[in-house]
Order: C-alpha cells, then sequence, then structure tokens
C-alpha cells in the first residue's frame, strides 16, 4: 500500500505546495548548498518536470509551489530534488570535513521511520492548489516564511526565495513563472 495513500494526488498537471524537512530539523544549508539546491530546481525545470511559481529555501526545509509536467508526478519531482540534494549534501559535508554534522544527520534519521534516508525526512507534505486566492495565501506564506524565522527584516531581503521576482527586483537567482502563465 502507498504511504499516505498519495495516490489521489498523482495526477499530472496538477499545482502543489510542497514542504520538505532535513531530519531532525538540522540547520545544514549555508550559501554554498543554498546555491546547489537553486541549481537543483534549475536543471529540472529546464527539464521540463514542473513549472515553478515559488520558491523559499530555509536552514532546515524547503517550500515550493509547482506545476507539474505533462510527464512527471510530484512524488517523481520531489523525489528527484531529494535524491540529488541528499547527495550533494553529504558530498559537500564530506569535503569541508563535517563529521559532527554527518554524526548528527545520521543520529537523527535513525530516529526517522525509514532507515534509507538520513538527509531529509522520508516524507514531504504536499497540498493540490486549486483556488486563486489559496495559491496567494501560499505564495505569501512562503515569502515571509524567512522574516517570521527571523532570518530577515522583509521577504525581499532573503536571496534564496522568489519574493524579489514577485516584487519585479533583481539579483533573483532562479526565474519562476510569478505571472502563472503556466495555469492559463
Amino acid at each position: 500500500m502507498r504511504s499516505r495513500n498519495r495516490n489521489h494526488f498523482e495526477t499530472i498537471n496538477n499545482l502543489y505546495f510542497v514542504t520538505s524537512t532535513i531530519v531532525g530539523f538540522v540547520r545544514v544549508f549555508n550559501d554554498d548548498l543554498y546555491n546547489t539546491f537553486i541549481n537543483t530546481l534549475r536543471f529540472y525545470q529546464m527539464r521540463g518536470d514542473y513549472r515553478l511559481l515559488c520558491y523559499t529555501l530555509m536552514p532546515n526545509h524547503f517550500h515550493l509551489i509547482l506545476k507539474t509536467g505533462d510527464t512527471s508526478t510530484v512524488s517523481q519531482c520531489v523525489g528527484n530534488i531529494k535524491r540529488i540534494m541528499s547527495k550533494q549534501i553529504t558530498s559537500y559535508l564530506i569535503l569541508k570535513h563535517e563529521a559532527d554534522l554527518l554524526r548528527l544527520l545520521n543520529q537523527r534519521a535513525t530516529e526517522e521511520p525509514s532507515s534509507d534516508c538520513r538527509i531529509w525526512k522520508p516524507r514531504f507534505d504536499c497540498m493540490v492548489i486549486i483556488k486563486e486566492d489559496i495559491l496567494k495565501q501560499k505564495i505569501e506564506y512562503c515569502h515571509w516564511n524567512p522574516v517570521r524565522a527571523g532570518l530577515v527584516k522583509e521577504p525581499v531581503d532573503w536571496l534564496y526565495s522568489s519574493a524579489r521576482n514577485y516584487a519585479g527586483q533583481d539579483m533573483i537567482l532562479l526565474d519562476v513563472d510569478n505571472e502563472w502563465n503556466c495555469l492559463n
């Protein structure tokens, strides 16, 4: 039986609000890993797995609003991102001699129900978005997340989100469909 009976959500071309978290809520991301994450999102975006409407990368989790492509389900999209980022995070921590952080992640992973996951919690939260007001609410939630966490004063101050895209500012790291053209 599939976990959480997710087959209800596995349709192609739906719009989703997705959240996934590092095991034990350990804060692993730094500028290098945020940029690696941005490149990973861009790769799958350019490949056509999804259209990205919004994103926010936080020290121990991420939020995405995406519309799956013609051949990808949300589980495939998120699974690909998490799988590649797991490898990238592990390689980076080994390269930087972060043995204590790797041990902490491994210890926290043993507290999870899945034994094969060492970086991410084995599941992700996913909500199908079918109304424009919910889409707006989730975009606002994503963009204000770094402010609520005390990382910045204003959403546009957080480099690792699409808040700058929506504000029409420069220094964006990743293009998003902030005009929602993919919904037409």
